[in-house]
């Protein structure tokens, strides 16, 4: 860890995410101050939404900030005002392409973002283009997972591309549905951010490594107003390309070094992943679509229970960020576990099984007490 540390902290670096963080920054300050001249059309729909955590209208589009603060990275790696790509041998021109790769996901984002009706068709799409342009540029894509019977099918090109766009889809669209509290997506994302890189420094990738801790820095730029007033939030354009630039991150890495257990990687993005998978299942038990929004996302039913138990319902300014806070160790234990057993599978795929049951328990349990909490303040 130390000579990680010493490499995230080279006095080149430590300038880049000054940069990085202060564009941020004062562009979420831009568009907070401007927000009711051009970002407030959909304010009335956010606040009588199903599965609003928040009272008042707040722009949700911090997501272009980070999105505009991480393509200055581009003409800082390719052109030298920060000479980054020549100090630690960064490859400019593919960093460069997997940021631009996000441009259809986070377009259609940004539409819903300004109120402009998105349908999960065009959602799904606009994903699905994303990955697929990440495939042609990169020429990557899963061919193992380390499991018998399925790595021979992914083996075969078209099973395998498939399957990755299925993958990668899935979790750009799971880094949406968790952006619900103050600062959870933002948490999220710099955790997942900083584990993956801590991974790609021990698989010697170098490049993607000091790629995602300056995504991190973008995204404090932002993380700093959201979290704990919520001045800002992060909407669905961020959350997409966000997801996306982690998944591919994460997908490139594994295809270029193969002792990378692709079960440490599921350990890294543990929260996300878990919570959709759950909202899929629950929606299904109960007879609704799987797109359709509502209140019984893990980090909703934290802060109704602060609500209930401690705080009462016209608190919810602390219940929101409270909750955040108390998700933290569960949203960190599987990335912890998964920084651990990056390059041992049957660790990791142990340490995946017993979180998932882990997380199931809680939820139910967690659904139990705020049932019969209700009751009882009844």
């Amino acid at each position: 860890m130390k000579q990680y540390f010493d490499q995230i902290t080279e006095p080149l670096l430590m300038q880049s995410y000054a940069t990085l963080f202060f564009v941020s920054f004062i562009l979420c300050i831009i568009i907070i101050v401007s927000s009711g001249y051009g970002f407030s059309r959909r304010g009335q729909v956010d606040e009588t939404a199903v599965q609003s955590a928040h009272s008042g209208f707040v722009p949700r589009v911090g997501g272009l900030a980070i999105y505009i603060s991480i393509l200055v990275l581009i003409p800082l790696l390719s052109f030298g005002f920060i000479p980054l790509s020549v100090v630690f041998d960064l490859d400019a021109e593919q960093l460069t392409l997997l940021i631009l790769s996000a441009a259809p996901v986070i377009s259609v984002g940004l539409a819903e973002d300004l109120g402009y009706d998105m349908s999960p068709k065009a959602r799904l799409i606009a994903s699905t283009t994303s990955s697929v342009v990440a495939i042609l540029l990169f020429k990557v894509w899963l061919s193992k997972l380390g499991i018998p019977g399925i790595d021979t099918l992914l083996m075969f090109a078209p099973v395998g591309i498939l399957f990755t766009i299925f993958a990668t889809v899935g979790v750009v669209n799971a880094f949406n549905l968790i952006d619900g509290l103050n600062g959870l997506s933002s948490y999220v994302t710099v955790s997942v951010a900083v584990s993956l890189s801590i991974i790609a420094f021990q698989a010697g990738n170098a490049q993607i490594s000091t790629f995602l801790v300056l995504v991190v820095a973008a995204v404090l730029g932002f993380m700093v107003l959201n979290f704990p007033m919520g001045q800002i939030f992060l909407g669905d354009g961020g959350a997409y390309a966000l997801g996306h630039l982690l998944v591919w991150s994460a997908i490139i890495l594994i295809k270029g070094a193969t002792e990378v257990s692709a079960f440490a990687i599921l350990l890294v993005f543990f929260w996300p992943v878990a919570d959709t998978g759950l909202a899929i299942w629950r929606r299904w038990k109960l007879g609704n679509p799987t797109d359709r929004p509502d209140r019984l996302h893990f980090h909703q039913l934290a802060m109704r229970y602060l609500e209930i138990r401690f705080f009462g319902r016209d608190r919810r300014e602390i219940a929101n960020p409270v909750a955040t806070l108390t998700l933290i160790p569960l949203i960190s234990a599987p990335q912890v576990l998964g920084v651990l057993f990056w390059d041992d599978f049957k660790a990791s795929l142990v340490s995946a099984a017993g979180m998932g049951l882990l997380f199931i328990m809680t939820y139910f349990v967690g659904i139990a007490v705020a049932k019969r909490g209700r009751i009882t303040s009844a």
